[in-house]
C-alpha cells in the first residue's frame, strides 16, 4: 500500500512542505472585476489580490477546481505507483470542491480515492492534510488514517472577525438580512463554522472586543483537548495579525500556536480587514520555514 495526500488551494499550506511531501494542489479560480481569471496561488498572490480588492468596485467571483484537473492529479499518482490518495477539501457548505472530487474519484480506475470534506477552510483545513502525512509516515493503514482524520474533523473549529458582511452576503455565503443588520448597527460581526457553513456567532461593538472574544473562545476550545493546535489566520492587516500571534505565543507558551494567512479565494468572501483563529485537537507541526516571520 502506497498512500498519497492532495488538497485544494484554500488549505494554504507552505509550498516547500507541499513539494517535500509530493502533495498535489488543485486550484480554485478567481475572476476579477476586469474579467481576468486567475488560478489561486499560481497567477495571483494574496498581497496582489489585497491591492486589487482595495480599489475594486465589485466583489470578485470564485469557482471550484475543474474536474479535469482532479482527474489528472489522481492519474498522476496512479502512474507513480500509489494505491490510495486522500484528498482534503474546502467545506462543502461554501464550495463545490469536495463534490467535484467525489465525482472525479469514480472516473479514475486503478487507484482508491478517499475525498474528505474538511467542513472548514484555510490552514485549519490544511491541518488535516499535515496530519494525514504524519500518519502515513508512521506507517498507519488507510483505515486508521481515515478514522483519525474523521475524529480530528469533529474536534476542529474556527472563529472569524470581519469588518462587515458585504462580501459574504453578495457571494451568498451568509444571508443578506444578517449583513444588513450587522452593517446598520455598525457592529463587528463574529462568525463561526457550523456544520460546514459560515454562521453568525455574535455581534460586538468594536473590533478590539471582537478580537478579544475569538481569542478567548479559541483558548477555551483548546483547553477542552488534551492536545491541541491554535492556528492564527491573518489577512491584509499584517501588523495586527502578527501582533496577535506574538502576544498569544508569549501569553500561552504551553500552547502549540502557528501562523497562517488567508489567500485570494477566502479573502474575496471575507473582505479586507478579516482575521481568524482555528483550533484542532491534534498537535500540528511544520518545519521552521513556516514560522520565520
Amino acid at each position: 500500500m502506497k498512500i498519497a495526500v492532495m488538497t485544494d488551494s484554500t488549505s494554504y499550506i507552505p509550498q516547500l512542505y507541499l513539494d517535500e511531501n509530493n502533495i498535489r494542489v488543485v486550484p480554485l479560480s478567481i475572476t476579477l472585476e476586469n474579467g481576468e481569471n486567475h488560478k489561486e496561488n499560481e497567477s495571483i498572490t494574496a498581497d496582489e489580490f489585497y491591492s486589487i480588492l482595495a480599489t475594486s468596485n465589485s466583489i470578485p467571483t470564485t469557482s471550484q477546481p475543474a474536474i479535469g484537473e482532479m482527474i489528472n492529479a489522481f492519474e498522476a499518482y496512479k502512474a507513480e505507483g500509489y494505491t490510495d490518495v486522500i484528498t482534503v477539501h474546502l467545506s462543502s457548505g461554501i464550495s463545490g470542491a469536495y463534490q467535484t472530487s467525489v465525482q472525479a474519484a469514480v472516473m479514475v480506475e486503478g487507484i482508491n480515492v478517499h475525498p474528505i470534506d474538511s467542513k472548514i477552510a484555510c490552514f485549519v483545513e490544511g491541518a488535516l492534510v499535515i496530519r494525514a502525512v504524519d500518519l502515513i509516515k508512521e506507517g498507519k493503514h488507510i483505515d486508521e488514517i481515515l478514522e483519525e482524520l474523521e475524529d480530528m474533523r469533529q474536534h476542529t473549529g474556527a472563529y472569524l472577525v470581519v469588518d462587515d458582511l458585504k462580501n459574504l452576503s453578495k457571494s451568498g455565503r451568509i444571508t443578506g438580512a444578517q449583513a444588513w443588520i450587522g452593517n446598520l448597527l455598525k457592529m463587528k460581526p463574529v462568525l463561526t463554522f457550523e456544520d460546514g457553513l459560515i454562521v453568525p456567532y455574535e455581534k460586538v461593538r468594536t473590533k478590539k472586543k471582537a478580537l478579544k472574544l475569538i481569542e478567548d473562545k479559541a483558548i477555551e476550545l483548546s483547553n477542552e483537548f488534551e492536545t491541541s493546535t491554535i492556528i492564527i489566520i491573518g489577512g491584509d492587516n499584517k501588523e495586527e495579525s502578527h501582533s496577535i500571534f506574538n502576544e498569544l505565543k508569549q501569553k500561552y507558551p504551553e500552547k502549540n500556536i502557528i501562523f497562517s494567512e488567508f489567500g485570494p479565494v477566502i479573502s474575496s468572501h471575507l473582505g479586507l480587514g478579516s482575521f481568524g483563529i482555528g483550533v484542532t485537537n491534534r498537535k500540528i507541526e511544520l518545519p521552521d520555514y513556516h514560522q520565520n516571520m
